[in-house]
């Protein structure tokens, strides 16, 4: 180049300027060839277990797609960063990831916080975020053209663990939130539906610098038959650990999140929880939905164990995808919101979600389960 720029400088511009327009071409030509998805979720800190489990039923899925040709030929790539459950950092890796990375849609996710800022940045900029995995109101309501939910909300579980309580005829629980706009707002719903069947609700709100040993004492304080929560489990966990220690025995009941992470950290401690779920129980291979996810596990992630929280990633994952096809060659973040919302009922071999203009239901889903001696699960 150094002769020929002496020789010929005419040329050497030239060529200098081709080997520029190919070095930009690159990368073009690399996305081009792949649909990049982002995602910002917990794989550390208090819910990282749950996390890293739901990633890997996502690739799980995403990796017979890809193996399958991906969509159109084009592979789907998925740009992680953790936000260990934090919503300012899920703010920021949204940011990163629109604007950085260009993806043209977000994805997964987990919990209220960050599940709530991820939404916030997208639909400012336009962007789709497909199945963040949480319950809050704020993920269908208001209504937001950008938002599509896949699991069930809290409203869904709520109802379902208080027709439990009515069915033993408990007339008092109490229901751990946070001290937050969400969490007020699951307290109203809480008791608007315990106060249709004569429940009383007796709220025990999560304060700044409170600790375990304080909400026990309060549960106790209460008198009540049952409890139930909203928010991390982690912190769930510890309250219940001690509140048996203290001898304070209700039944205690759970959200969906994070619940074969619960069940081991609390041991036997965990025996008779009830949780509700908002996947099919992915030990029931009689379902075409489990039957393909467990196939999924053994050819793309040997050695991973069946359970609630990598089965809904790969619904989750199910769901993108089938928003991702239903594009067909305008893959770009309009093009996927506009896909997304023409779906109308999707049936994922078993389980149900809903999508049209004006509605983005997702799943309604809600079974519960209870916790056995040994630690696993019955129905």
């Amino acid at each position: 180049m150094a002769s020929l720029a002496r020789t010929n400088p005419a040329a050497a511009r030239r060529l200098a300027c081709l080997a520029l327009a190919f070095a930009l071409a690159a990368p073009a030509a690399a996305q081009e060839s792949r649909i990049v998805v982002g995602q910002s979720i917990a794989l550390t800190g208090g819910v990282g277990e749950h996390g890293q489990a739901v990633a890997a039923g996502a690739r799980a899925y995403l990796d017979g797609v890809n193996a399958a040709g991906g969509i159109g030929g084009r592979r789907v790539t998925v740009v992680t960063r953790d936000d260990a459950g934090d919503a300012t950092r899920a703010a920021g890796n949204t940011r990163e990831l629109i604007e950085r990375d260009g993806v043209v849609a977000m994805f997964g996710g987990l919990e209220g916080g960050p599940c709530v800022a991820t939404l916030k940045e997208a639909s400012e900029r336009g962007v789709p975020l497909v199945a963040c995995m949480a319950g809050s109101p704020e993920m269908r309501e208001p209504f937001n053209r950008w938002s599509f939910p896949v699991r069930a909300a809290h409203l869904d579980e709520f109802d379902r663990l208080l027709e439990v309580a009515k069915t033993y005829g408990f007339a008092r629980v109490a229901f751990v939130h946070a001290d937050s706009d969400t969490g007020r707002k699951h307290l109203a719903n809480v008791r608007r539906l315990a106060g249709g069947r004569g429940i009383e609700v007796v709220p025990i709100v999560m304060a700044a610098g409170a600790t375990p040993a304080s909400y026990a004492d309060a549960i106790g304080a209460a008198k009540v038959d049952a409890v139930f929560n909203h928010g991390s489990y982690a912190s769930y966990v510890a309250i219940i650990q001690a509140a048996r220690r203290r001898g304070i025995a209700p039944m205690f009941m759970a959200v969906n999140s994070g619940a074969a992470q619960a069940a081991r950290a609390l041991g036997p401690e965990g025996r008779g929880l009830v949780f509700t779920q908002v996947v099919p129980f992915p030990w029931a291979v009689a379902i075409p939905l489990v039957k393909e996810y467990r196939q999924a596990l053994a050819r793309y992630a040997p050695g991973t164990e069946p359970s609630f929280s990598s089965l809904e990633g790969y619904v989750s994952a199910k769901v993108l995808v089938a928003g991702l096809r239903a594009a067909g060659g305008d893959v770009t973040r309009g093009g996927i919101q506009r896909a997304m919302e023409g779906l109308g009922t999707v049936d994922l071999g078993g389980m149900l979600v809903r999508y049209r203009p004006g509605a983005h239901t997702g799943s309604t889903f809600v079974d519960t389960v209870i916790v056995a001696s040994d630690g696993r699960f019955s129905r």
